[in-house]
């Protein structure tokens, strides 16, 4: 798994080809519209329910959290050690 951005494992020495190749990639690759209109459905139901719990705006606050990358099992908390710390 990368667990950093694709650039980091890129090098060119002509910083020409180096910007042609990232902004190519920014520029052009997205995900298929399927993926984009079942992402914006969720969004939208979860502004929905966002209204419903009392927000005027709608607006929501999402956490990413990354369980299961790192091989020592130091790194591995539960879930209710992370919910207890936010």
């Amino acid at each position: 798994r990368m667990l950093t951005h694709f650039y980091t494992y890129l090098f060119f020495q002509d910083w020409k080809t180096d910007l042609w190749t990232k902004r190519f990639v920014r520029d052009h690759m997205r995900y298929v519209d399927e993926i984009q209109c079942a992402a914006a459905r969720i969004i939208k139901a979860m502004r929905i329910k966002a209204k419903q719990w009392g927000d005027s705006t709608g607006s929501f606050d999402t956490i990413h959290i990354r369980r299961g990358d790192f091989q020592f099992s130091e790194t591995q908390v539960t879930e209710e050690e992370i919910f207890s710390s936010i």
